[in-house]
């Protein structure tokens, strides 16, 4: 039930079903669950919701939900210094309390044992690397919180509350009902989100910070630039912002999700709770399974499904073994430690980053109400313009790889065409909340 095995969070009885333990860490074969027929059964049963670790998450949005409710009232004028400092020491203490207690049960506490890169560990430098930009991320989950916040006091969107809908059948079926879709939404929503960041100019200038961990530990999972926090949240916007009716459960719940699902799923070991061959392989090897493991079959659909480390029978791209890494204590963070950029176009785009994010929070917090800038303006400088910038940007630095690497040799009006304009629309919910948001 909700992912966690009859043994516990650790140990050989949370290992998944597939895994064969005479092999080496992430040497067995997964196959159990890649298909759209089993990913259909499981969700119309409800077992990839009951029996996963998504029950578990959605338990943790509703204690949240109940002891620390969205403040909607209070942000009718605007969101305050004090709403947001409020709202964002609890999302600290939620994620912080998640992330902390896996990471020292399992490099602290050593109660796992199957490393998929054993005796290779991060150094208390790249860790204060990671916690940096996983603390970033919480911020950025708080600040668009606030966004939603408003788009409810604006009427952008209405929601109802907690006692409207046990009240109401029709609306608590249909809370019911999304609340058991948001797996799904996520779900596609990462695998097309994911392969967008990898595009070249995006991949340089944001997602490469997420790939400088190759053999991650928890907190690596939500280590990423702002913009690919954004990117990557744009999914918690999603059905909360078109829907009606809605409890404001259904986007916490979403965005808890968002948040602590990468915990467990970048451990770096196999031997627990959620654990993830499947996407450690993609930090392994970098140009395949994009997706989650439970959508499986669009990277094979794709050509980019790997099904173990080592050689892979399945695998259809065109990554190669052009090197191993290395069984040491990896030392990355000297490339670009706690948001110091190493050369004069990554400064201009974190500079560009940090101006961004200070004017969303500006014109939510109604503190540049003096200042008049279009609420699309700022829609804009936050969702597409980063884009933009990444491209300009190699361009003038006369970057000599295809802007569409690694996904070059892929039909413009195919695959390629496919994964670019998925990206662009996972965009418009975030253009969409913080366009209405800042409109009045």
């Amino acid at each position: 039930l909700a992912g966690v095995s009859s043994s516990g969070f650790f140990g050989p009885g949370a290992l998944p079903e597939w895994v064969d333990r005479k092999y080496k860490p992430g040497a067995s074969v997964q196959r159990s669950g890649v298909s759209l027929r089993q990913y259909v059964v499981s969700t119309v049963t409800g077992e990839q919701f009951f029996k996963s670790p998504n029950l578990f998450w959605f338990l943790i949005a509703l204690l949240v939900h109940v002891l620390f409710p969205y403040d909607v009232a209070g942000a009718k004028g605007g969101v305050s210094n004090s709403w947001f400092l409020s709202r964002l020491a609890v999302n600290f203490i939620v994620a912080g309390s998640y992330y902390s207690f896996f990471f020292v049960a399992m490099y602290n506490w050593r109660w796992t044992k199957r490393k998929f890169l054993p005796n290779s560990f991060s150094t208390m430098e790249n860790l204060l690397h990671d916690l940096w930009y996983w603390s970033l991320g919480i911020t950025q989950w708080t600040l668009l919180e606030a966004v939603m916040v408003r788009v409810w006091t604006v009427g952008y969107v209405s929601f109802n509350t907690d006692r409207d809908i046990l009240r109401d059948p029709y609306l608590l079926i249909k809370n019911i009902l999304w609340i058991l879709l948001v797996p799904v939404i996520r779900d596609f929503h990462f695998h097309f989100a994911h392969k967008f960041v990898h595009i070249r100019a995006l991949y340089k200038y944001v997602h490469s910070l997420h790939h400088r961990n190759s053999d991650p530990e928890p907190f690596s999972g939500l280590t990423m630039h702002p913009f690919e926090h954004l990117y990557y949240f744009s999914a918690a916007f999603l059905p909360s912002l078109f829907v009606p009716g809605l409890s404001p459960l259904v986007f916490l719940y979403n965005f808890v999700h968002l948040v602590l699902a990468p915990c467990c799923g970048h451990s770096g070991f196999e031997d627990h709770f959620q654990s993830d061959q499947f996407h450690y392989i993609h930090h392994a090897k970098f140009e395949c399974n994009y997706g989650a493991p439970s959508i499986a079959f669009l990277d094979k659909y794709f050509g980019t499904f790997r099904e173990k480390l080592g050689e892979s029978k399945e695998y259809k791209g065109e990554w190669k073994e052009r090197h191993k890494i290395s069984t040491v204590r990896m030392r990355f963070a000297n490339n670009g430690t706690c948001a110091l950029p190493n050369s004069f176009d990554h400064a201009l785009y974190t500079f560009f980053s940090v101006a961004s994010f200070t004017l969303l929070y500006a014109k939510v917090s109604k503190m540049a109400d003096s200042i008049f800038i279009s609420p699309w303006v700022v829609a804009f400088a936050v969702t597409y313009l980063p884009l933009l910038l990444a491209m300009l940007l190699c361009i003038v630095y006369n970057d000599r790889v295809s802007w569409r690497w690694p996904f070059h040799k892929e039909v413009i009006l195919g695959s390629f065409g496919i994964t670019f304009a998925s990206g662009l629309l996972e965009l418009l919910p975030v253009f969409f909340a913080v366009q209405s948001a800042c409109s009045l």
